[in-house]
């Protein structure tokens, strides 16, 4: 028996430890597995190195800068922002800022508006003014129930700026002067070269003039990017509905809001049982062995003594 009890128990011990690493394999490769494009993700979809920089675009610092120009000197910013925001009525909070946008002078650079199922997207990008940023960030649009991210980013290009003018204004003194070169050259020989030099600085030139308008451009305006997603919860109920005026219609909506709240209780319940229920798989499996490896060896001793008392010796003649 006691050899019997210890295979028992070897056997359990060996399907409880197979159960285990099942169990932890299924976790890891839940854990580890890609991540769909249209998936959101609250925390990382929303804030983490948002864009707001623009890089590359922005031309580094020459190694050796020119001076500034004497006297008052304009910094010169680049400032963008970012907004990430939930809304009860996506198409409404688009509206607003657009409003809003063109109140403060700037514009609507770019809009999409995106579907999959059931939910809907709005990613937009506006353009306002150099100094406007703050207003427009701090104002709450229609129809926003969370501000999920809000980023603002700001880098000083003073230096850069001015020290791309100032080039300007040196290529073309050295053009100029190159020029009345060309008036004075006697060969083919020298004309050719100071023709060459003259066309080297002038792509320098062009260069250094887009440069300053990309400059111009980027600190003369702020760009926003803002994504305004659908507010996961449909049971959000109207601001302006009160129990004091209720018309039909404010009933309709309440109760059709008290019976969508009802039925997304009652999903959430059956989806955590079900979780509940798989990760619960393997112990319920483990106790149905055990279970049955005890009634096998219960079943087996009552065969034998069954057995034992029906071969016993048999009982004596009763005496008269």
């Amino acid at each position: 028996m006691k050899k019997r009890t210890r295979i028992v128990i070897l056997v359990a011990a060996l399907l409880l430890v197979a159960l285990m690493g099942a169990g932890c394999a299924m976790g890891m490769s839940k854990d580890t597995a890609p991540r769909e494009p249209g998936d959101w993700n609250e925390g990382a979809e929303w804030g983490e190195d948002a864009a707001g920089d623009y890089p590359g675009i922005v031309p580094p610092a020459p190694d050796s800068p020119l001076p500034l120009p004497p006297g008052e000197i304009e910094r010169k910013f680049i400032q963008n922002g970012e907004l990430a925001l939930r809304s009860s009525d996506i198409n409404k909070t688009y509206e607003s800022l657009s409003a809003l946008t063109l109140q403060l002078g700037g514009r609507v650079v770019s809009y999409e508006q995106l579907t999959s199922g059931d939910v809907s997207w709005i990613t937009m990008q506006v353009a306002v003014p150099f100094g406007k940023l703050s207003d427009f960030m701090e104002h709450t649009a229609e129809n926003v129930t969370k501000v999920e991210n809000k980023l603002v980013t700001s880098e000083e290009v003073t230096e850069s700026y001015y020290d791309t003018k100032t080039r300007i204004q040196s290529t073309e003194e050295l053009i100029s002067h190159y020029r009345s070169m060309l008036t004075k050259a006697e060969t083919i020989e020298e004309t050719l070269m100071v023709q060459e030099r003259i066309d080297e600085l002038t792509v320098s030139l062009e260069s250094l003039k887009g440069r300053l308008q990309l400059l111009d451009s980027l600190t003369r305006e702020s760009k926003i990017d803002i994504t305004i997603r659908m507010e996961t919860d449909p049971t959000i109920t109207r601001q302006e509905v009160t129990w004091e005026t209720l018309k039909w219609s404010d009933v309709g909506y309440l109760m059709k809001s008290a019976i969508q709240r009802v039925g997304i209780g009652i999903v959430l319940a059956i989806q955590y049982f079900l979780v509940i229920l798989v990760y619960a798989v393997p112990l319920i499996v483990l106790l149905a062995v055990v279970l049955l490896i005890i009634w096998l060896v219960r079943r087996r001793k009552r065969k034998a003594a069954a057995k034992k008392a029906g071969t016993g010796p048999p009982l004596p003649p009763a005496q008269e």
